[in-house]
Parts: structure tokens; C-alpha cells; sequence
């Protein structure tokens, strides 16, 4: 077998190992992953991609509990990553979690499903699912068997672009979207205030005259009906209860007939003192109704004050009765609560007083638009000549992809269309278009592009975007769909290329493109008493020459294995010649 043939200068940043227990039908399964080019093979629905999505659901992707093995009551996923050095993107969101590597050098990334939901782990210690695929962006670039579709939805495209641009054309788009959401906030904050504006001047006058009567009413407090009603009570039962009190304060202290309760108190204070003589414990009940005739004797006092200030006060109790009539107006307009009637009055109050000044809030906010519109214009004009420098390279560094493909001739553009405004993703949207012949004027590659061509198209993509990326492996499912022949072999080449930079993990049907492997896996599914297993076996090199064999005609003998024979020849000399 073709050998690993990386230049050994070249930093480490792959996956280097992974763990996968009880996923889909893999029971246990235990990889240890290479640099360069890593290719798998097998027939159709062999769960060749199980392999990928469990790569893809370590780094933080879909998987619910449909992907736990049968009869398995949890999955168990685990990659870890060799970075030599450590990327700075990888370090920053190390040192924002919080998190330390336990090997220098290395990043265990896990995740766990049940039937309850999963939980995702980076060196052990639990991450939020959304923030780790911030850091699988670092680490891995999945192009997906069906990836290249996206190259036909133009609303892709300004995305894949700016992502070309860089930090500079990204930060720039950010800025632009961070103004417009400003503008369009402040543009919904003008307009509601327009409306209240317009709703408080109609009202202007309704509330003026309610304020006007409230403050005539000159209540007093929160607490002045309850007051007022209490008062109410005690004068219209004045004449009774005074003669209830006068004849308390009789029986407390001022009886004829009878002794009072005072003096009786005080002979039986004496008669005690005087037992105490023989008892002493007597003294201390002698004292506590001591204590109580002074209770009393207060009492008395009291009850003959309020009994002296008490008087039927008819011209008063009228003005009670008055005072509750106008509080009970109020409360039937503004109520039903003394509270509510306060709340009202201040709402009322401060409505006036945003009618006054609302004029002057309409103004200030309508000079803060304008410049803030004048400011993203300003934006949206950078952002319009960076994404067009960057579309000039990304057409230039595409077109010799393109050339490497075996399309030489093929010409991409991306063409601009303006906005009649500026939108929250700049001033204009962006479309790739391609003219695959000469003298063919450059169309949408819906329209014009092949199958094959958007498989080389995407690959091409994918090759200039992960240069500014700086990710460590890229994965390949099936990027070969649609093209065979010539355009294998160069795509192989491509791809052979890109081995010597980065770790890939290809998945392929094609005898030219898996000939290209520096390790190469045959994924198999058995039937095994009554269960269906999947099983992985690392390929010599005279079971790649029979894998390849079966690959291009189904057949593992004569002519079909001096051609797979060929296809290794070709891929080894391509290869070797790739590192001269």
C-alpha cells in the first residue's frame, strides 16, 4: 500500500483516534485514524456515513436517541484530536470554557445519547452543544455527498463568499447587520412613538380635564376613605358611646353604691400583703395585681378622656359624609381602588408630559437615524468593495482549481445584484455562475453546471475555503457523485493533494479515487445471530488491490486486477511526484 507521505515537517492537526459504542448498528468499534488520506470503501448501504455521523455528532451535531443501537440503552461516542501546535481558534475557546487539556497536544471531545436527550464533553467537562460546534469549526470540514446542492441555491452563495473574505469581510458583514438591526429597532421606535404621539394629542384635552378634576378633589392619601369612614362611624354613634364609656369609667373607679373596681382591687392587694405575713409566696401574687391596678387605674383614665371628647358634632359628620361622596366619585371614574385612582392620575400625568416633549424625543431620534443610516451606508459601501476584491480571487484561485479538475476551459464569475436598500447582509447578494466552455457567456450554475461539474465546482471550493479556514481534517462522503472517467482521476488527484496538507476521511465508490489511499478501510455489514453488525478491516496491500478490483467491474480477478494494479501504480507515481 501507497504510504503516508506527508512532509514530516508539517504540523499535526487530525483525529487520531475514535470510539463508537452501541451507535446505529455499530456495537463497539475502535479507530485509530492516520494523517493523509484516509479512504473507505464498501457496497452500497454497508454504513459507510454511520462512520461520519458519528465523527459529526462528537463535534456536536444531530443525533437523538433513533441513533442508540437496538436493545443498547445508551450510545457512547469519543474523538480525539492530535494539534501540534494548537490552533489559536482552538486555544481561545479552550481558555473561554475554561477548559485544560489533559494531554499536552491532544483534545478528547465526547458525547453520550440516551433516551432522555445526550450530553457533549470537551476533556471531560460539559459544554453546550451549540457553543462546541464553535470549536468543531476549527477542527473538521464536512462536505457531505449532497453538499454540492448548495452551489445551486444562490442564497448560499454570499455566505460562501464573505467566509473566502476572511475576518475582514466577515467582521465587516457583522457590522453592517449589528447597524442595520439598529436602524430597523430605531425605525420601530419612531414609528410607535408617531402613533402614541398622534393617540396622546387626541386625548390631550380628556386628560387635562380628568387631571384638573382629580386634583379638585385634593385627596389626601392611599388611606383617607378608610379614615373618613371610620370617622364617620364614631360620630354617628357619639351620644352612645359616651354614655357607654362614662359608665365604664363609673365601675372602674367613681361607684357609690357598690365599691369599684379599683378600691376593690386595692383591699384584696392589702388583704394579700396581709396573708403574706404567714405566706410569704403570697407576696408575689400581691405584686402582679399590684401591677394590674396600675393597668386598670390607666384605663379609667383613658376611657374618661375619650368619653370627655366626646361629642355629637352633626355640622361635622356632614362634612365626613360630603368628603366620601366626592371620594366615591372618583373612585366610580378612576378607580375602583384609592390605589388605582393615584396610579391613573400619574399615568394621566406622565402622558401629558410625553405629549409636551414628544415632539423633541420624534426629533432627536430622527437625527440619530440619519446618522446612523449615513453610517451604514458607509459600512455597506466597505463591505461592497471588499466582497468584490475577494470575488476577484476567489474567481481567480477557483479557476485554477478548475484547471487542476480537468476543466481548464470552464470560466467562474460571481455576479452582483444591488439592493434597492441596504439589507441586514450588506448592500447586494451575490451569485456563482459559470461558462464551462469557451465563447459561453457565464450563467447561474443551476442552469448551466452538471452534476459532475458541481461535484468539481464544490471540491474546488472547498480546497481555496479550507486554506483560510486552517482546519485540520477534512471529510469527504461521496463527493464523487456524478462524475467517472477522466474527471475521477483528476478529482483523485486533487484530493491527493490536498492529503499532503491536511488528514482527509473519504468515502467513495470510485476504483480511481480510493486507489489514492494512505490507509484504506472496508466497512462490511454482517448478520450475526439474529443482529446486524458493521465491521471494519484495514486493507493490505493485496486486499486494496482486490477492494479496488471489486469496485471497478465486481470482479476480484484477471483483467480487473491488473487494472486496480494500474490504478495503485498511477496513484503511488502521482504521489511521489506531488512531493518533488
Amino acid at each position: 500500500m501507497v504510504q503516508y507521505y506527508r512532509p514530516p515537517e508539517e504540523k499535526e492537526l487530525m483525529l487520531q483516534r475514535l470510539r463508537i459504542e452501541n451507535f446505529i448498528l455499530i456495537e463497539a468499534l475502535d479507530l485509530a485514524f492516520h494523517a493523509g488520506l484516509c479512504v473507505l470503501t464498501g457496497e452500497t448501504g454497508a454504513g459507510k456515513s454511520i462512520i461520519i455521523d458519528a465523527v459529526s455528532a462528537i463535534l456536536g451535531g444531530k443525533a437523538g436517541p433513533d441513533t442508540i443501537r437496538s436493545g443498547a440503552e445508551r450510545a457512547r461516542l469519543e474523538g480525539t484530536f492530535k494539534l501540534e501546535p494548537m490552533p489559536l481558534a482552538v486555544t481561545e475557546w479552550l481558555a473561554q470554557e475554561g477548559i485544560e487539556p489533559a494531554i499536552e497536544g491532544e483534545l478528547t471531545l465526547s458525547r453520550e445519547i440516551t433516551a432522555k436527550g445526550s450530553r457533549c464533553r470537551v476533556e471531560g467537562v460539559p459544554v453546550n452543544q451549540a457553543v462546541l460546534r464553535t470549536l468543531a469549526d476549527a477542527l473538521v470540514d464536512i462536505l457531505g455527498q449532497h453538499e454540492h446542492t448548495l452551489l445551486t441555491r444562490p442564497r448560499e452563495h454570499l455566505g460562501l463568499l464573505d467566509r473566502f473574505g476572511g475576518p475582514d469581510v466577515e467582521g465587516l458583514r457583522v457590522q453592517v447587520a449589528r447597524a442595520h438591526g439598529k436602524l430597523a429597532s430605531l425605525a420601530s421606535e419612531i414609528r410607535s412613538l408617531q402613533e402614541a404621539s398622534s393617540e396622546r394629542e387626541r386625548q390631550r384635552d380628556f386628560w387635562q380635564y380628568q387631571l384638573a378634576e382629580i386634583d379638585e378633589a385634593r385627596l389626601e392619601s392611599e388611606t383617607e376613605e378608610g379614615d373618613l369612614k371610620a370617622e364617620r362611624t364614631l360620630l354617628a354613634n357619639a351620644e352612645d358611646l359616651k354614655r357607654t364609656l362614662e359608665g365604664v369609667h363609673v365601675r372602674l373607679s367613681e361607684a357609690d353604691e357598690v365599691p369599684s373596681l379599683i378600691d376593690s382591687l386595692g383591699d384584696v392587694i392589702s388583704e394579700l400583703r396581709d396573708a403574706a405575713d404567714v405566706d410569704p409566696e403570697l407576696e408575689a401574687i400581691a405584686t402582679s395585681l399590684d401591677e394590674a391596678m396600675a393597668l386598670v387605674e390607666d384605663a379609667s383614665r383613658e376611657v374618661r378622656r375619650r368619653a370627655e371628647r366626646l361629642e355629637a358634632d352633626p355640622g361635622r359628620l356632614h362634612e365626613v359624609e360630603t368628603r366620601l361622596d366626592v371620594i366615591r366619585d372618583m373612585l366610580r371614574k378612576y378607580g375602583p381602588t384609592m390605589a388605582e385612582l393615584w396610579a391613573y392620575r400619574d399615568r394621566i400625568r406622565k402622558d401629558l408630559k410625553l405629549a409636551d416633549t414628544a415632539g423633541d424625543r420624534l426629533a432627536s431620534l430622527e437625527v440619530e437615524r440619519a446618522q446612523l443610516a449615513k453610517d451604514l451606508s458607509g459600512m455597506a459601501t466597505r463591505l461592497t468593495a471588499a466582497r468584490k476584491e475577494a470575488a476577484g480571487r476567489l474567481e481567480g484561485e477557483i479557476g485554477r482549481e478548475l484547471a487542476d479538475l480537468g476543466m481548464k476551459d470552464a470560466r467562474f464569475a460571481v455576479s452582483f445584484r444591488d439592493h434597492a436598500e441596504v439589507a441586514a447582509e450588506g448592500a447586494e447578494t451575490a451569485e456563482f455562475m459559470l461558462a464551462p466552455n469557451p465563447g459561453e457567456p457565464p450563467r447561474p450554475l443551476a442552469k448551466t453546471a452538471s452534476g459532475g461539474e458541481l461535484a468539481r465546482l464544490m471540491l474546488a471550493l472547498k480546497t481555496v475555503l479550507v486554506r483560510a479556514d486552517a482546519v485540520g481534517t477534512l471529510i469527504f462522503d461521496e463527493v464523487d457523485t456524478g462524475i467517472s472517467g477522466r474527471a475521477a482521476q483528476v478529482v483523485a488527484q486533487k484530493i491527493a493533494s490536498l492529503g499532503r496538507r491536511y488528514q482527509i476521511l473519504l468515502i467513495t465508490h470510485m476504483p480511481a479515487i480510493a486507489a489514492i489511499a494512505d490507509r484504506h478501510w472496508h466497512i462490511e455489514k454482517r448478520a450475526e445471530g439474529g443482529r446486524t453488525r458493521l465491521s471494519v478491516e484495514v486493507l493490505d496491500t493485496e486486499g486494496q488491490v482486490a477492494e479496488l478490483a471489486h469496485l471497478a467491474s465486481g470482479d476480484t480477478s484477471g483483467a480487473a486486477v491488473d487494472h486496480a494494479r494500474e490504478l495503485l501504480a498511477k496513484a503511488s507515481s502521482y504521489k511521489q511526484e506531488a512531493v518533488r
